[in-house]
Formats: structure tokens, C-alpha cells, sequence
């Protein structure tokens, strides 16, 4: 019977432990985006994804390329430029001639951040 309280003290204790480690690496995360309105006709357009300060593009998780998604409405084809884009300092999607009536492109980008959480406002609102 000890053996197995000793075994389980042990486990919980390890447990902990990985949980520390885990907190102490977390980092916050947010989104950027942009995104492109066009009408019939219009032959090209591009956007730029803002890149926050003190952040890097996020991984998606078990996977080594950058946490995107890019939605797109109407008859255009869009993308992220691959010329324009270096996941560091520029990241610009682009979409094709829009051939309906309106078209649109949605670039997101998720984001790493280190100490980059803005402070709490204990302030109520209305309160001077």
C-alpha cells in the first residue's frame, strides 16, 4: 500500500513540475489581418498583414509552416505573395482579377508574442 501512496506523491509532484515548466515558456498569441474589397473588372490587389511589435508568426501546432488562413468571396483567386512575403518584417496577400459583381480576400496571420500583454485598467468606466 505505501508503495503505491509513494508512487502516486511522486507522480503528482512530477506533474507539477512539467506544469511549471510549461507555464513559465507561455507566451501570448493574437491575430493580425487585412483584407481586400474589389468589384468586377478590377484587375489586382494586394493587402499587408500588420506585424505587432515584440511578436513572431506563430507555428500551427505539429506543423512547420506559418499559422495562416486566407478566405475569399466571389470569382478571384488569392494567396499570400511569395515575392513580398518574408514572415518577418513583410507579409502581403494578393488576389487576382475579381470576374463578379464584388470579390474579397481575408488574410490572417496568427502571432507569438513575448511581454507583450498591455496592462490591466482597474479603472471603472465613468470613474475620474
Amino acid at each position: 500500500m505505501w508503495p503505491i501512496i509513494a508512487f502516486l506523491i511522486t507522480g503528482s509532484g512530477l506533474l507539477g513540475i512539467l506544469n511549471k515548466g510549461e507555464a513559465a515558456d507561455s507566451r501570448s498569441r493574437t491575430e493580425a489581418n487585412c483584407t481586400i474589397g474589389m468589384v468586377k473588372g478590377d484587375a489586382k490587389a494586394e493587402c499587408r498583414v500588420p506585424i505587432p511589435n515584440g511578436c513572431s508568426v506563430a507555428q500551427f501546432p505539429g506543423y512547420p509552416e506559418p499559422w495562416v488562413d486566407i478566405s475569399k468571396g466571389g470569382g478571384t483567386f488569392c494567396q499570400f505573395n511569395e515575392k513580398q512575403t518574408d514572415w518577418k518584417t513583410s507579409i502581403v496577400g494578393s488576389c487576382q482579377a475579381c470576374t463578379t459583381d464584388q470579390c474579397t480576400g481575408r488574410f490572417m496571420v496568427m502571432f507569438n508574442c513575448v511581454n507583450n500583454v498591455p496592462p490591466a485598467n482597474p479603472r471603472i468606466p465613468g470613474q475620474k
